[in-house]
């Protein structure tokens, strides 16, 4: 049996699969890239602090580290009197 036409019903059939074909790539979409988001670690900061000396002087350095690129260093003279940071 074969027909010349296409119907409402054949119409409507197609439609319907289309719309799930959309829907179930769409849930394919979100549970691949939540995945991808889950699975994709991004490197922490580090921040090192250590005291360096070189004969009689001291300084406090301060370091931020991404991974092994060093983002920030700052280092400042240790007063000997006080034991504190110079300003």
């Amino acid at each position: 049996m074969k027909r010349g036409s296409w119907s409402v019903e054949s119409t409507i059939g197609l439609v319907f699969t289309i719309v799930i074909a959309v829907i179930v790539a769409m849930v394919l979409a979100v549970i691949g890239l939540t995945a991808y988001a889950v699975t994709n670690v991004a490197p922490e900061q580090t921040i090192i602090q250590k005291v360096e000396t070189t004969g009689d002087v001291r300084r406090l350095c301060i370091e931020a580290k991404t991974g092994e690129r060093i983002d920030a260093m700052s280092c400042d003279l240790i007063d000997p009197r006080t034991g504190g940071v110079r300003e």
